[in-house]
């Protein structure tokens, strides 16, 4: 069990899982609005318009292309959605994030949902992914007191610097996992400093396994997400999200 914050600065959770040949019609989003309805009420569809270059005339040719559509369902609250097309379902967490024990449960409905109804033959990828907004009531701090990952700076070029962001790719404590991290600054009050931390944990499979291991590789990505994020922060910054201590 990992540690719990009353004010834990997650902006958004997801999870994303991409299947292989799902059995898809204009029909199944309805049966799985059915399914769902008096827990998401609220449905949305949306376009996916993609751009389309051809090159081999001497003059690049772009086309408009139309994709599959997206359909949403959403709670009321708006707190949480779960998002389905051809071969992709997205499970997403927003704000107030409780425990990740608490939104499993719903990944876990979700996917048993559109295996029954879409009978995928197997998944090719799973993602999950925390956008984290940590917030400094300062309007100049040191990097070092409140994160352990952080820009370094040539000390001939001095030590203060402003807007950052970076992107790396770490070790995973589960192998087999490929963990971007993206760290960076954001829009924020003159009096204060807003930086976004995004954990984006993808499992890409060698070949197509079946839906019933998703729930291994959610938990190995959600444990190599919180090992990361800890190892990321120090005390202080825990003590901004109200860290509750085991008693």
């Amino acid at each position: 069990m990992g540690k719990k914050y009353q004010n834990p600065p997650v902006v958004e959770a997801l999870c994303e899982i991409f299947f292989v040949n799902s059995q898809w019609d204009g029909a199944l989003p309805g049966i799985f609005f059915e399914r769902i309805k008096d827990t998401y009420p609220k449905r949305k569809e949306l376009e996916n318009i993609g751009v389309e270059v051809n090159f081999s005339q001497d003059v690049p040719d772009s086309t408009f292309k139309r994709g599959e559509k997206r359909i949403q369902f959403i709670k009321e609250d708006q707190s949480q959605l779960i998002q389905i097309e051809k071969d992709l379902l997205v499970v997403n967490q927003l704000r107030p994030y409780p425990r990740f024990e608490d939104w499993k449960p719903a990944i876990d409905r979700a996917i048993c949902d559109y295996g029954d109804l879409a009978k995928p033959q197997g998944m090719r990828q799973l993602g999950i992914r925390y956008i984290n907004r940590i917030v400094i009531p300062q309007s100049r701090f040191s990097m070092e007191d409140y994160f352990y990952l952080y820009p370094q700076i040539p000390e001939n070029l001095g030590k203060v610097h402003g807007k950052f962001m970076m992107r790396l790719e770490i070790p995973s404590k589960h192998p087999g996992h490929l963990l971007v991290v993206t760290f960076g600054t954001a829009p924020a009050n003159p009096s204060e400093i807003s930086l976004m931390l995004d954990l984006y944990n993808i499992v890409n499979f060698s070949q197509t396994l079946d839906i019933k291991d998703a729930e291994r590789y959610i938990q190995e990505a959600h444990e190599n997400i919180e090992v990361a994020f800890e190892n990321a922060i120090t005390q202080k910054t825990r003590d901004l999200f109200q860290e509750e201590m085991n008693t």
